[in-house]
């Protein structure tokens, strides 16, 4: 093992004999410091199973304020202190048991990372201390790292990142920020939806994809085609969701705790249009944000593009294209 990047960049760590402590590999490692490498500069970060201190190590060298490092494990201290030779940053070691480290660390923490014995259950535990003693800063993340399918997190927390490698996995835990909607007919979905959609999870955590069902409007793909067509393109979005709106959009968030709605807009003409969607919600309770600028892309482009044989795969998200042309093919 070594350090990676910063100023102990090519630094070797000491690894630990035997399977009790299971050291993150460079790659899962780059990874997480790719996620948070604008972060770390002037951060506290807390490495509450430290072991041989890598993830640690790491942080200091890329510029992190103050590390505190914990670990249960007497051999384990013993590693990371022969590995923190020739390391001059601000850090503290604590040989402790985890929860005794959340209830006396004083102070709000940028980064929580948390990489317990696999097959343990932790992570609840922990963030509830974290959530009830306020230790995370605005923006702040507990990483976990972890071989876990599902688990369960207290109310007002969430997995705001996810990247898997294997069998290992990392989430970005946070407090929760809410959920919003993106509302629209969504025939078909398009990249500029996407835009939309991304510029919304930059404020909120959660959001839904709201397809509008509208007796009264003739759309060309089925509901339960465009339905397909937006999960397809948001596979990979954690904490997202599509949904169906029966009536009024501003019924739908009333009845599920969302007071935001995102909409998106062209030019002057689609602005016209969404400023009086936006003084209909707002008349009923429900703010709208219009997002300025999306890509010039429209359902109804697509919709041309595909009557008329054009080439529409640069419009549509890449992983809906191939549902998107068989269901026109076979409505011909």
């Amino acid at each position: 093992m070594r350090v990676i990047s910063g100023k102990y960049k090519g630094k070797r760590l000491n690894s630990p004999l035997g399977n009790d402590v299971r050291p993150t590999g460079d790659k899962v490692k780059e990874s997480i410091f790719n996620v948070i490498q604008f972060d770390v500069a002037g951060s506290r970060f807390l490495d509450l199973f430290a072991g041989s201190g890598a993830i640690g190590i790491e942080a200091l060298s890329r510029g992190a304020k103050h590390i505190l490092f914990s670990d249960n494990s007497k051999s384990s201290i013993d590693l990371l202190r022969s590995n923190l030779k020739g390391v001059d940053d601000s850090y503290k070691i604590v040989n402790r048991d985890y929860r005794d480290v959340l209830y006396s660390a004083d102070g709000k923490w940028d980064f929580i990372f948390v990489d317990p014995p696999y097959k343990s259950d932790y992570i609840r535990e922990i963030c509830e201390i974290v959530k009830d003693r306020e230790m995370l800063t605005d923006g702040g993340y507990i990483i976990y790292e972890h071989s876990q399918k599902d688990y369960e997190l207290p109310d007002g927390m969430c997995i705001c990142k996810r990247k898997q490698f294997g069998t290992v996995t990392v989430d970005y835990i946070g407090k929760s920020r809410g959920k919003t909607a993106i509302a629209g007919s969504y025939d078909p979905i398009t990249k500029g939806h996407l835009d939309i959609l991304d510029k919304a999870l930059e404020e909120y955590d959660e959001a839904v994809i709201l397809l509008a069902k509208n007796p009264d409007k003739e759309y060309l793909f089925t509901l339960e085609e465009r339905i397909e067509f937006a999960a397809l393109a948001v596979e990979e979005y954690l904490n997202v969701k599509v949904d169906v709106c029966e009536g009024y959009v501003y019924e739908y968030c009333k009845d599920n705790a969302i007071d935001t709605v995102y909409r998106g807009y062209r030019d002057e003409k689609d602005l016209a249009y969404e400023n009086d969607m936006a003084e209909f919600n707002e008349k009923h309770g429900i703010k709208t944000v219009l997002v300025e600028g999306v890509r010039p892309v429209s359902s109804t482009l697509i919709r041309e593009g595909l009557r008329e044989g054009n080439e529409i795969k640069k419009y549509l998200p890449n992983r809906c294209v191939r549902a998107v042309v068989k269901a026109f093919k076979e409505k011909l």
